[in-house]
């Protein structure tokens, strides 16, 4: 009988705090019918230079609230042959790797170079005897179409490129024959609230992570000419899990969309 009680009452103060938070999230924060400034696109280097050594400790808890490290493992499973990582960070994603594995080699680029250096010393710490690592300073538009790759991946940058269309471009003319990108982001998502929010924030936010985290992800990637594989979204469709291929290679088509709430 007790256990009963615990029970009903354990799920009433659930509810009440879901329908509390849905009505100051709907009617408190996103219902303001003002016009707000959407943030402006930019090159974001010198944020991410001055962010580089304390950006960990920065995001560390909304990673984990979010159970976002389980969305970066799965993709580095996906990883095989020559890897690139574009907008690399701080390396948040070096401990997920299973190297050797499947992966011959792994580059590693970021425009910040900070970053860079930040990423450098996470692998060096977790794969010391690991030799065929490359770590490059750069814009993911500007790197040299000499060296293709299988697999080119990246997690929550398309927010920060000051063309994201242009940069997923290049990136195709970078890929193997048969190459695929995995992309990780954060977008708009499948909820009107949720995205009224992200407007509402969309300045400030850029103005110090250097992040546009209200872009329409699946139109970028289409935009750019990408065929998409998998198209999975989570976190009320915040976060974007996308596998794609160039249109030249014959890989299979676009299946069902799947929407996970968190």
């Amino acid at each position: 009988m007790r256990r009963r009680k615990f029970v009903i009452v354990s799920v009433g103060l659930y509810l009440v705090f879901v329908g509390g938070a849905y009505y100051y999230l709907t009617y408190g924060i996103a219902s303001d019918a003002g016009q707000y400034k959407d943030a402006e696109t930019r090159d974001t280097r010198a944020i991410y230079e001055d962010l580089a050594e304390r950006y960990d400790s920065i995001i560390n808890r909304d990673e984990q609230f979010m159970f976002l490290p389980f969305w970066r493992k799965d993709v580095t499973k996906q990883l095989t042959g020559d890897v690139l990582e574009v907008g690399c960070g701080t390396g948040r994603n070096v401990k997920y790797l299973n190297l050797p594995g499947k992966i011959n080699s792994i580059t590693f680029v970021d425009a910040a170079e900070r970053m860079v250096e930040e990423t450098r010393k996470q692998f060096a710490t977790n794969f010391p005897k690991y030799q065929f690592a490359k770590f490059i300073v750069s814009r993911t538009e500007d790197l040299p179409v000499d060296k293709k790759y299988d697999v080119i991946y990246e997690t929550f940058g398309i927010c920060s490129y000051e063309d994201p269309v242009a940069a997923l471009k290049h990136m195709q003319s970078l890929l193997k024959p048969g190459g695929r990108i995995i992309l990780l982001e954060h977008g708009r998502g499948t909820w009107d609230f949720i995205n009224r929010i992200l407007d509402k924030n969309a300045a400030p936010r850029a103005e110090v992570f250097g992040c546009r985290w209200n872009l329409d992800v699946g139109g970028i990637v289409r935009e750019s000419g990408l065929m998409i594989d998998k198209e999975e979204r989570s976190h009320f469709g915040t976060t974007w899990t996308i596998h794609a291929h160039r249109e030249e290679d014959e890989l299979p088509v676009e299946p069902k969309k799947r929407f996970l709430i968190w």
